[in-house]
C-alpha cells in the first residue's frame, strides 16, 4: 500500500513537471511563424526518417498501428533524449528542435494526462504544413542531395491520437 502511494506521488510530480515543460514548448511553437513552422516540420521529418532508418524508433510507432508498450516507448525516448543532448552539444539548434518534437510526441503518447498537450503541439505543427515542401526543397538545395523518398511521403503524417484538436 505504501509502495502504491509513493508511486502515485512520484507519478503526479512527474506529470506536473512534464506538463510545465510541454506547455513551454507549445508556447514556443505558438510564437513561430507559419513558415518557420514549415521548416521545423521538414527538419523533424528528416530526423524521424533517419531515426527509423537507424533503428532508433520503429516505422510504425507513430502510425495507426496499435500503440507500443509504455516500456518500448520509454526506450525510444531514452535513445532520442541522448541524441537530443548530442545535438545541443554540437550547437545544432534546428536539429535539437526537430528531434524534440519526437521526444515530446512520444512522451504524450506514453502519459495519457499529456495527450491534450500533444494535440496542441500537433495543431501548431500543422500550421506549417503549407510550407513544408518549400522547406524540403530548400534543404535539398543546401545539402546538394535529395532527401529519401520516405521524407517526401511522410512529412504530412500526424501521429495517431494527435490528428484532431
Amino acid at each position: 500500500m505504501l509502495k502504491n502511494w509513493l508511486f502515485g506521488k512520484i507519478r503526479t510530480q512527474a506529470v506536473r513537471a512534464g506538463t510545465k515543460e510541454l506547455e513551454t514548448f507549445v508556447a514556443g511553437l505558438r510564437a513561430m511563424s507559419d513558415r518557420e513552422m514549415g521548416a521545423l516540420v521538414a527538419i523533424s521529418t528528416v530526423i524521424r526518417v533517419n531515426l527509423e532508418a537507424h533503428g532508433v524508433i520503429s516505422e510504425d510507432i507513430l502510425g495507426d498501428c496499435p500503440v507500443s508498450s509504455t516500456e518500448a516507448i520509454g526506450r525510444y525516448q531514452m535513445h532520442i533524449n541522448k541524441i537530443t543532448h548530442q545535438f545541443r552539444k554540437m550547437g545544432l539548434p534546428s536539429d535539437t528542435a526537430g528531434i524534440t518534437v519526437w521526444s515530446y510526441t512520444l512522451r504524450c503518447l506514453n502519459v495519457p494526462e499529456l495527450m491534450p498537450l500533444g494535440r496542441e503541439i500537433w495543431a501548431e505543427l500543422r500550421r506549417g504544413f503549407p510550407y513544408v515542401e518549400e522547406a524540403l526543397k530548400q534543404g535539398e538545395a543546401e545539402k546538394r542531395e535529395q532527401f529519401p523518398k520516405r521524407v517526401w511521403a511522410k512529412w504530412n503524417d500526424v501521429p495517431a491520437g494527435f490528428q484532431v484538436l
